[in-house]
């Protein structure tokens, strides 16, 4: 068992920069949650302190409802993978793997056994015998995981674990690790600033920027209902598109317009959200996904009051879909994810449907939602 809450907890580093403020969260007992934003966005630092490698400005930190401020970071039962592996590289892997055991003075066939146990789950068994430098990228961080594993902590902390590995590599990774929490069936609590990483791994995901927690939610959740502009446009690949709009009386409803000469009429449920919180009239931030915008001649002509007029700028062939990098107007640029089979051409001028059912509206000052 290891749940986690946070409560009310700062971190100011003594040159006063705010790494963390106000962190208020709890975590379930065998939760993968993920921790993600930009570099500088305090991911790592709530880390280190669960860890007990940063101390608590202010705020209380607990683990199955006691109280950790105080407690030494041996003492927590929880084991940490570093991106960098931090492996020993004049020990062969099994003896890596013991270390931490051995230290602990952990009988010698109960290390055996947990150093077998790990080394069959990773897939290991037959590099016990080699020392670090003999592992490929993969490997090592392979060994990094069954360090952790075999302590049989009550949290796992995974900072980065990826970062170093090629693109291939990290897919692959990331499903052995999601196979991992699976079987351990223990808390994960895993940072990143890589939302790929995130959407995928997580069973809920942390999204942070300045210190701050902006919104805690499923992956499915934070994609279709983001709470501000920030977790928008931070989460989604390509990033969401984004201009500002005037909201406009339409029928019984409200339209979006925006330049050149564009108007697009949201539905009853975004409409009365964005009249209840009083923004007829007001100038927006109109966001849509590049997957919300077609090129598809049926579907265009399907729609024609759901239409905006763009200049294909370039287009990315990238064998399942295909990216078009569009001009708005003069110079606002936009991105639409459609499918391979699109005939669109450098410098054409089309009509292109815009899903309006997944137009997103925020306000200008606050960044804050008015469509959800």
């Amino acid at each position: 068992m290891a749940e986690l809450l946070f409560k009310d907890v700062v971190k100011i580093y003594p040159n006063g920069v705010k790494a963390v403020q106000d962190l208020n969260l709890k975590i379930k007992d065998k939760e993968f949650i993920v921790l993600v934003g930009p570099s500088g966005c305090g991911k790592t630092t709530t880390m280190r302190m669960v860890a007990g490698l940063e101390e608590i400005t202010s705020g209380e930190l607990y683990i199955d409802d006691k109280y950790v401020n105080d407690v030494a970071p041996k003492d927590r039962d929880i084991a940490m993978v570093f991106q960098n592996y931090a492996l020993y590289p004049h020990m062969n892997v099994r003896d890596n793997m013991a270390f931490g055991l051995k230290l602990r003075k952990t009988p010698k066939m109960e290390i055996e056994r947990r150093v077998k146990e790990a080394s069959e789950i990773l897939g290991i068994e037959h590099l016990l015998d080699r020392k670090p430098r003999a592992l490929s990228g993969g490997q090592r961080q392979r060994v990094a995981m069954g360090r952790a594993i075999v302590r049989e902590p009550r949290v796992f902390l995974m900072d980065e674990p990826l970062s170093n590995l090629d693109a291939k590599l990290r897919v692959q990774m990331r499903t052995e690790i999601a196979k991992l929490h699976n079987k351990l069936k223990t808390t994960f609590i895993y940072v990143t600033h890589d939302q790929t990483e995130a959407m995928t791994l997580g069973t809920r995901i942390v999204v942070m920027n300045e210190g701050f927690v902006q919104q805690v939610d499923s992956p499915q959740e934070l994609y279709n209902r983001p709470c501000n502009k920030f977790v928008a446009g931070f989460i989604g690949s390509p990033e969401m598109n984004m201009i500002e709009a005037k909201v406009v009386a339409d029928g019984d409803g409200v339209a979006l317009t925006f330049a050149p000469n564009n108007k697009l009429k949201l539905n009853a449920e975004k409409s009365k959200n964005i009249i209840d919180k009083g923004y007829l009239n007001k100038v927006v931030i109109m966001g849509i996904r590049p997957e919300d915008i077609d090129d598809d001649p049926e579907i265009v002509a399907a729609n024609p009051d759901k239409l905006v007029k763009m200049r294909v700028e370039l287009v990315e062939l990238l064998g399942a879909e295909t990216y078009l990098y569009l001009i708005l107007g003069d110079d606002v640029s936009f991105t639409a994810r459609v499918a391979p089979t699109s005939t669109a051409k450098q410098e054409d001028v089309l009509q292109l449907f815009y899903d309006t059912e997944k137009i997103h509206a925020f306000d200008v000052d606050t960044g804050v939602t008015i469509t959800n």
